[in-house]
Order: C-alpha cells, then sequence, then structure tokens
C-alpha cells in the first residue's frame, strides 16, 4: 500500500473515530451528585443545635448546544437536603437548589473522551424549616439570590451518541436566610451521569 493510500485511510479512520461532541449539536444528561456545604453545621454551632449535615445527595439535569469546542448549557441542580439535629430527632433542615446557565469549552482527549470547562451565573432557592424549639428567627425562610458557577468535567463516549461524565463544580456564594438572619456559603458538588448527543 502507498503511502498516499496510507494517509487517506488515516484520514477516513480519525473521522469515523472522531468524538462526537466535536460535532455541532445538542445535548442532554441527567445524573447524580454529592454535594457538600458548611450552612447546617455553622448553624448549629452557633445556636446550640446539635448535629448537622455537612454533606447530601442530589441530582443534576442538564441540556445544551455546542459549536464545536465551545458551547452554553442550562442545568437545574438539587443540591440536596441539610438536615439539624438536636438529640436524635430533626429539628431544622435546609433544602438547596439552583438553575446555571454556562459557557463550555470542551477539548478532545483522543478518540473516546474529552474534557471540558464551565462558567457561569445561577438562581438558587433555599428553604429553611424549623420543626422544634421553633419561633423568634426560626421560622420557616425562603431566600434566592444570584451565584457564581465554575465546573469541569470529563467525559467517555461510550457509543456515538451516548457517553459517561464526572464532573466537579462549585456554586458560590449561595445565599441563606434563617428568618431575619442571612449568610452566605459555597456549595461544591461531583456528580457522575449519562449524556445523550443528538
Amino acid at each position: 500500500m502507498g503511502m498516499r493510500a496510507r494517509l487517506v485511510l488515516a484520514a477516513c479512520a480519525a473521522g469515523i473515530a472522531a468524538p462526537a461532541h466535536a460535532q455541532p449539536g445538542g445535548y442532554f444528561g441527567v445524573g447524580g451528585l454529592a454535594a457538600q456545604t458548611d450552612n447546617a453545621r455553622d448553624f448549629a454551632l452557633a445556636f446550640g443545635r446539635g448535629d448537622a449535615d455537612g454533606n447530601a445527595n442530589g441530582a443534576r439535569v442538564y441540556g445544551g448546544y455546542r459549536w464545536r469546542q465551545l458551547g452554553i448549557e442550562a442545568a437545574y441542580y438539587d443540591l440536596g437536603t441539610y438536615a439539624v439535629r438536636t438529640g436524635a430527632a430533626k429539628s431544622d433542615d435546609f433544602t438547596v437548589a439552583a438553575l446555571v446557565v454556562s459557557g463550555v469549552f470542551a477539548v478532545p482527549l483522543g478518540a473516546r473522551f474529552y474534557a471540558d470547562g464551565r462558567l457561569g451565573l445561577a438562581v438558587t432557592a433555599v428553604d429553611y424549616r424549623c420543626f422544634s424549639a421553633c419561633g423568634g428567627n426560626f421560622v420557616d425562610t425562603g431566600d434566592t439570590g444570584i451565584a457564581g458557577h465554575v465546573g469541569a468535567g470529563v467525559g467517555w463516549r461510550v457509543t456515538r451518541n451516548l457517553s459517561l461524565r464526572a464532573d466537579a463544580e462549585s456554586i458560590g456564594p449561595v445565599s441563606h436566610s434563617v428568618g431575619l438572619i442571612r449568610t452566605d456559603y459555597h456549595y461544591q458538588a461531583v456528580s457522575i451521569g449519562l449524556q445523550a448527543d443528538f
């Protein structure tokens, strides 16, 4: 086989093996996540409420469109519920969610792998609920705000239109309110999920 024929075959093989994320198009994904924050623990320490969760499980649902390496993505994050316990009973909790819009920059890492970074803004919602020793400042309170978002991830293209993804992200500062008391905290999250490309 001549050199020219080998080059043509190599180019064709590279085109067939090219990662799907390098092609323009939309995508949709869903996954589970684990998040961490100090809000509930600091609350419990400050008000003598006992023990509290620093970690919670949640979920992420997202979709976007890319123009080869550049794209835009919108995502909904359930960042979990963080319980505060006085003795064995739950006395308070914080439930946290965010809606995020980010710009995306993706790079191929061979035929089946890729990495991307995301930078954007989040609309956050935090609901505080009191279950015992309520009153005064300890009243159910909701708070919304705007926070920053930064993330990075890697993907493995299992098939031409399906990827397995792992991501690490930070959202904050997220505004929290308990009665008239207001504080800000950051949330760190890691997630694993499936992404469909179309």
